[in-house]
């Protein structure tokens, strides 16, 4: 009896025994694994330094506010006139337009008159008679030159005579009247146009 004892504990020794060394075996440390370094990449960015902030500047007062016009008072309307009165009132007349005044010209200078065509006493178109030679003259051998003064019409007749100038004597000159104030003449013109004109008209009476 006490041997089957015995043999139990030695089998139990021997199995616990057993035990240890599997689970010395089981639970021993496995050498750690080598560890792999890995290097860091390093990647970076400047980022530029913010500027130290400004203090905010004031801001200005604001305005003062607007004073709004006071509204003026509407004008009050005439009062209307009676009917009598508003019949009799003529109306108001209505504003003329402003007519502008063209600025002022220098009158245009008149144009030079034209020029005078004095008359003529042709005696061979016209036929006038020489003035007769008074016979008394002719024996006292009276000689001169009579200047006359003519007023001669538009239509050639002699209108006035008058005596500008004498010969020194008396008889020439009565006679040189005498026969011009029966002659005829082409009047002067103007610009064509016939008009009245004295005329200095000389007379003269030589013997030889």
């Amino acid at each position: 009896m006490q041997s089957k004892h015995v043999s139990l504990l030695f089998f139990l020794l021997v199995a616990g025994a057993h035990a240890g060394i599997l689970a010395a075996v089981v639970l021993w440390p496995s050498p750690p694994k080598p560890v792999e370094i890995v290097q860091p990449t390093i990647q970076g960015m400047l980022i530029a330094a913010e500027p130290e902030p400004t203090p905010p500047e004031p801001l200005p007062p604001p305005p003062p506010p607007e004073k709004k016009p006071e509204p003026k008072p509407k004008p009050k309307p005439p009062p209307k006139a009676p009917p009598s009165e508003r019949a009799v009132k003529a109306p108001e007349p209505e504003p003329q337009p402003q007519v502008q005044q063209p600025a002022e010209t220098k009158p245009a200078e008149p144009a030079p008159p034209a020029p005078v065509v004095p008359p003529s006493a042709d005696a061979d178109q016209l036929s006038n008679p020489a003035p007769a030679y008074p016979s008394l003259s002719r024996r006292l051998r009276e000689e001169g030159i009579v200047l006359l003064d003519i007023l001669i019409m538009a239509d050639g007749t002699v209108s006035e005579i008058k005596l500008k100038r004498s010969s020194g004597f008396k008889r020439l000159d009565d006679a040189a009247i005498k026969a011009v104030s029966h002659w005829r003449f082409q009047p002067a013109t103007q610009g064509g146009i016939a008009i009245d004109f004295w005329y200095e008209q000389p007379i003269e009476f030589d013997l030889h």
